[in-house]
């Protein structure tokens, strides 16, 4: 069983999560009548298992922010219900000269979980089923979203979409052991 909770005097208390960020625009491009949203809100969390101990999720990611699939897994994500769902960041490639789309959450806007049973090793081959006494590692990574104005890969004179709408947690990133054993 994993249980996901924020202590009081943590920076996402109650999923409470804001972030102010100076590069979004003020006003709207779009409309300047309007003001840009410039917060990133608390949106989720993914949680991960790492091959072992020695990974962390900064070695497993490369410069488009993917995943190395023989380093770390996701293994539960939990979203709010709010009709997010999938969450794509736009990382500059300069030998290709323009913004590779990454998509960051797939998640399934079904409401966030705190606690949940994890029954399977997703490194396993063969039988998946976790074993008793063995040690497993996983982080958990909270995220916020903002998209105050959709990023349009097509539009070359209108730049100001916003390229990362996805931002994961910075704080509290650490590996958790489990060893899972027979109740009695």
């Amino acid at each position: 069983l994993i249980y996901i909770g924020n202590r009081k005097g943590s920076n996402n208390f109650q999923e409470k999560y804001a972030e102010f960020d100076p590069n979004i625009l003020q006003p709207n491009p779009a409309d300047p009548e309007q003001r840009s949203d410039s917060l990133y809100r608390f949106e989720g969390y993914q949680i991960f298992q790492l091959k072992d101990a020695s990974v962390t999720l900064g070695d497993a990611k490369n410069k488009y922010g993917e995943y190395d699939l023989d380093k770390v897994r996701l293994v539960a994500q939990f979203d709010k219900n709010n009709g997010v769902g999938r969450i794509i960041n736009h990382y500059f490639d300069k030998d290709l000269g323009f913004n590779i789309p990454v998509v960051e959450v797939d998640g399934g806007d079904e409401g966030i979980q705190h606690s949940f049973q994890l029954t399977d090793d997703a490194f396993a081959t063969g039988d998946k089923r976790l074993v008793n006494h063995k040690q497993y590692y996983y982080t958990v990574v909270a995220y916020a979203y903002n998209e105050f104005l959709p990023y349009d890969p097509e539009d070359q004179i209108g730049k100001f979409g916003q390229k990362q709408s996805y931002l994961p947690g910075r704080k509290n990133i650490q590996t958790y052991t489990a060893i899972p054993h027979k109740i009695i």
